[in-house]
């Protein structure tokens, strides 16, 4: 299981600051996973901070996050390894057997690795260039409280992908692996990452329990967890808190400027922050009833925070979207996303995402090719790691303009920040069919296939 690994990969880590640091933080992560072995619990068990720890409090930004032992109530009293496994035995034998069998192959590869690598803590550190951020696995009782646990990493990576140098797995990336237990290395190799970040998200009734991971998959080697006890109200404060501490923990050296997309406020307000993530969600789906489901919550999310630009975006690219399918006609659905992106940008005329809904508009429904390309490049200037902005500049206005050089290029670049993204292989096969390189076209096209043959434009 994921969340074995995790302590696993704790006891085995070359840096002894990162391991646990005595038995006792071995007994009592043991005991948390016997009682849920007992209860039949469906969910994992996740690694606490250390003993000398467990009081200190951790700054991240401008905001201060205590450590799990200090505020959970739910980690018990510290015992020894003997009482704790003698009373396992006494009480559970499967689960104590279990848990046994981990306490043999932690404790000894722990200190096989203390004295392998005690002198060589420092070694071994290489620049982290790259991320993916997998789906918070949601293990809350209510299955409708999937937006939270797909919205989450997806605001994780919307503020990380505007880091400059750091590589940001996509949305539509990642979202293949929701809900399988897929080794992180392998997630790794496939999305072409340094490091992955996975999550646990539970929630029971106002409280919201957040577990996250680092992992350095190139060292095996985790560089980070937390676990977050909050309320639903803190839930905005919170996803910026992670990212933060991602961006600390990656020692990405910011500029002024640069901190600006881990710190921006898109809207103070949560409950429209809430509603954003269920429109997102939705919108997800493509279906026709999704679609209109996500634009009635972007508005209600809107009517709560008439300043929330991302919302606006979202009513935008929803209504553009639409005809494609078609669920609605052009001269009925684009004069609404004309609308809704206008207010976005007035709102934040810095928004790259508005620009690029901008810039499609322009080019599928007004024709205006000039207004299209400054859109295009303008969401450039603000993002240049945007996938859909290459994309879409690329499909919607470089290959009708016959500039086939550059929009190749274009999707090659986006392919490069989005390789798994099954529509934009496919009209990546159309724009090397436009540009008369056949043999490409077809190569291409057999390797959106081979992702998914189901998929009817692949």
């Amino acid at each position: 299981p994921a969340d074995l690994q995790r302590i696993v990969r704790r006891c085995l880590a070359k840096d002894k600051e990162e391991r646990y640091q005595t038995i006792k933080d071995v007994a009592i992560e043991l005991k948390e996973l016997r009682r849920e072995l007992a209860s039949g619990a469906d969910y994992d068990t996740t690694v606490p901070p250390s003993a000398s720890s467990a009081t200190a409090l951790s700054t991240v930004g401008n905001s201060t996050v205590q450590s799990t032992a200090a505020r959970s109530g739910s980690i018990p009293p510290a015992v020894s390894s003997a009482e704790y496994l003698v009373s396992g035995i006494r009480k559970h034998k499967r689960s104590a057997g279990v848990a046994l069998a981990i306490l043999l192959v932690l404790t000894s590869g722990a200190g096989y690795w203390f004295f392998r690598y005690r002198g060589t803590a420092a070694g071994g550190n290489e620049a982290i260039n790259s991320i993916a951020v997998l789906p918070f696995q949601n293990k809350s009782e209510d299955a409708d409280t999937d937006y939270l646990s797909d919205g989450l990493a997806e605001s994780l990576i919307f503020r990380l992908s505007q880091l400059p140098g750091l590589k940001v797995s996509p949305t539509t990336s990642v979202m293949r692996y929701k809900g399988k237990d897929t080794d992180v290395a392998k997630i790794a190799s496939e999305l072409g990452v340094d490091a992955v970040m996975t999550g646990r998200l539970v929630k029971r009734g106002d409280n919201l329990n957040i577990t996250v991971e680092l992992v350095d998959t190139k060292n095996n080697k985790s560089l980070w967890g937390e676990r977050y006890e909050r309320k639903m109200s803190d839930l905005l404060a919170t996803q910026r808190e992670i990212a933060a501490a991602i961006t600390q923990k990656l020692q990405i050296k910011l500029a002024g400027g640069d901190a600006k997309g881990i710190t921006k406020r898109y809207t103070d307000n949560n409950e429209a922050y809430q509603l954003y993530l269920k429109g997102r969600f939705y919108f997800a789906r493509r279906t026709d009833e999704d679609i209109r489901r996500s634009i009635e919550l972007f508005q209600q999310a809107i009517k709560l925070d008439p300043k929330f630009a991302l919302a606006y975006v979202g009513v935008s690219e929803s209504y553009n979207v639409m005809p494609s399918y078609p669920y609605m006609s052009p001269n009925e659905a684009n004069p609404l996303a004309k609308a809704a992106v206008a207010k976005a940008l007035e709102i934040d005329p810095d928004l790259p995402e508005a620009h690029t809904v901008a810039g499609m508009i322009a080019a599928t429904y007004d024709w205006d090719w000039v207004k299209a390309e400054r859109e295009f490049k303008r969401s450039l200037e603000l993002d240049p790691n945007l996938a859909i902005t290459h994309y879409r500049y690329a499909w919607t206005y470089l290959s009708p303009m016959g500039r086939h050089d550059e929009a190749i290029a274009e999707m090659k670049r986006a392919m490069e920040l989005e390789p798994l993204s099954l529509v934009q292989g496919a009209n990546f096969a159309a724009v090397y069919l436009y540009a008369r390189q056949f043999d490409k076209a077809l190569d291409q096209a057999k390797k959106t296939y081979d992702l998914d043959p189901n998929l009817v434009t692949g």
